[in-house]
This record gives structure tokens, C-alpha cells and sequence, in this order.
């Protein structure tokens, strides 16, 4: 799905926001370890790295800096939404922005956290005063954790025009940009999304099966070292340990100390350094834990990075860990 771009003399500032944003790490994510990962994934990055030919195309237009924003707080076709908790919210945040909870963008089945369905999420934004032609910028204070998964899940279903916050709210307070403790009161409208699902930037679990061997696909792991390798288990998965094939960059590597993401050239050589590059007719499939930090990893691969094909293994560790036939490399508990 393309962007539709209502201000398009941004490009050019939110390039500049972002090749000098800063680039140490400050999310308390391990680093990679190469070892096990390294014999693991060697037939796919190898794989990877033989065409030379591939076309990256950045898209600039999907962040804004904390200075665009700041100009847009009095324009009512520009809302910003607060993915923060409540109380962080009443405590001060953007003025004019909108608190909405992470939680209606998300459902559970069983155990397994995935995205939620249309009418859901519609209604959600509904109740904030968010309207199909808006545009959303959104923000959070997890390195742009949350904002990419809501920005994920509103591709899915076809939100024209989302944004991500660069900096977050980190950038915003560092800079000491004005704060607000007033709600929002826009009026509730009601929301719908037009057409059917971008199931394109889906991927289920048969998919995900049959991406592991398939060098058309390029399987990114976005999950600490230590999830990585099967030494550190979360629940509801049973067992240790990663997708056969699969390379492994922390989401949180992505992101700079203030919050904001790597300058490009850094976020392609960390993303390449690891062997998750996809030639021309490549996929990319990103996974985690629970889908959310994949999402991360889905919009640096594809909109800051620029790879054309990228999309999310939803169901992520939960669901293949927690079964007994999928296959797994690292460690099974």
C-alpha cells in the first residue's frame, strides 16, 4: 500500500530528522551474539547477498520530526495519537493529542497475542475523533515500539496517511517542546475502513512453515540474543530458541539514545552486518515474541531501510514455541 502523501514538502525534513538522529542504543535490549546465530543462518544470508541488483526505495514521508509536529499542533487534519499509558498521559503530553490504548489494537486467542480485527480497531478510533482522511502521527516512550505496530496494523487495514513521531516522546520532553494536560475533545465520528485487508504485510503460521528452506524468503528475528539462542524462555511458549535460518537484530539496536531511529546508512549496515538484506524478489518475514517488536523491525526494513516486500509473522514465538511439530534451532526445552 503507497502512502498518500498530503504534505509532501516534508520528505526532505524528516530525511535530514533522521540521518542526524543519534546512534547509541539506550532500550535495555542485549546485543547480538554471532555464534550459534552465525552457523544457523549462513545458507540464508548467503542466499540473501548473491543479487546485487536490489532496489531500495525509502519512504521518508512516514516519519515527522518533533519540530513538523510542533508546527501541526492547531491543525485539526493532523492528530497525534499518545500510545503511552493513561497516567503518563494525564501527567502531560503533545497538546491537542489523543490517548488511546495499545490494547485495541491487539486481541488474544488463547495465549497468543495478534492483531485485532477491523471493526475493533475502527471503533477505536472512532472514539478518538480520528477520521479516514486525517493524518495520524503517533508516538509512544518505547523507541517507537508501539507507534510501528500501530502504524503496521492501520497499513493493514488501510489508514491513508500514519506517521511515526521520530524521538517519541523522549525527543519531545528532552527538547523541552510544550506540554499540555488538557484532554482532547474532538468529537467521536465513525470510523470505517474502505476495502478489503493488505494481507501482503501479513503472515500466518502455514506461511511461516514454509518460508524455513525457502530462499525467496529472508526470516528476521527482532527478539534479544538471549531469546535468540533459547536461554531466556518466555510464556506461553514451551520451547527455546529460533526459526531454522533465521538472523537476528534486536529491534531496539535500530534506535538511538533520545529515542530516535539510526540515520539510514547506520540502520542498513546493521541490518546487512547481520545477513538480513533481500535481493529483488525476496521477502523478508519478521517475528518476535508476540508480533509487536516485529513490527518495529517491519517498518525500519521497509519504510526507513526501503525493502520493497516486508511483512509480519503476527502469531511470532508464542505460537511456534509453544507447539511440539514446528522445527527449531538453538535450544528446545
Amino acid at each position: 500500500m503507497r502512502l498518500n502523501v498530503k504534505l509532501k514538502w516534508i520528505a526532505a525534513a524528516s530525511v535530514a530528522a533522521l540521518a542526524v538522529a543519534c546512534s547509541s542504543g539506550a532500550v535495555t535490549e542485549e546485543p547480538k551474539v554471532s555464534g550459534t546465530q552465525a552457523a544457523a543462518s549462513a545458507t540464508a544470508a548467503t542466499t540473501a547477498s548473491k543479487a546485487a541488483s536490489t532496489t531500495l526505495k525509502p519512504n521518508a514521508d512516514r516519519i515527522v520530526s518533533i519540530d513538523w509536529l510542533a508546527g501541526k499542533t492547531s491543525d485539526a487534519s493532523v492528530v497525534a495519537l499518545d500510545l503511552r499509558a493513561k497516567d503518563k498521559y494525564e501527567a502531560g503530553h503533545i497538546p491537542g493529542a489523543v490517548w488511546i490504548a495499545t490494547a485495541d489494537f491487539n486481541q488474544k486467542k488463547g495465549d497468543i497475542t495478534e492483531l485485532a480485527p477491523a471493526d475493533q480497531i475502527a471503533a477505536a478510533l472512532g472514539k478518538a475523533g480520528i477520521r479516514p482522511e486525517d493524518t495520524i502521527v503517533l508516538y509512544d516512550d518505547q523507541g517507537s515500539l508501539w507507534s510501528t505496530r500501530v502504524a503496521w496494523s492501520l497499513d493493514v487495514y488501510g489508514h491513508k496517511d500514519s506517521r511515526v513521531l521520530n524521538g517519541t516522546w523522549t525527543a519531545w520532553a528532552a527538547a523541552n517542546k510544550p506540554t499540555s494536560k488538557d484532554a482532547s475533545t474532538r468529537a467521536a465520528t465513525q470510523y470505517a475502513f474502505a476495502g478489503a485487508p493488505n494481507t501482503s504485510i501479513v503472515v500466518n503460521m502455514d506461511q511461516m512453515v514454509k518460508a524455513v528452506g525457502d530462499p525467496s524468503k529472508v526470516v528476521c528475528d527482532s527478539r534479544t540474543a538471549d531469546e535468540f539462542t533459547g536461554r531466556d524462555l518466555r510464556a506461553p511458549a514451551t520451547n527455546g530458541g529460533h526459526v531454522p535460518g533465521a538472523l537476528n537484530v534486536a529491534y531496539s539496536d535500530a534506535v538511538g539514545k533520545s529515542g530516535e531511529f539510526l540515520p539510514v546508512e547506520e540502520l542498513r549496515k546493521l541490518y546487512d552486518s547481520a545477513g538480513i538484506k533481500a535481493a529483488d524478489g525476496q521477502t523478508i518475514f519478521t517475528y518476535c515474541q508476540s508480533g509487536i517488536r516485529a513490527a518495529h523491525a517491519w517498518f525500519v526494513l521497509k519504510h526507513l531501510i526501503g525493502y520493497q516486500s516486508v511483512a509480519v509473522y503476527d502469531g511470532s514465538w508464542e505460537e511456534w514455541g509453544a507447539r511440539s511439530d514446528t522445527k527449531i534451532e538453538g535450544a528446545r526445552s
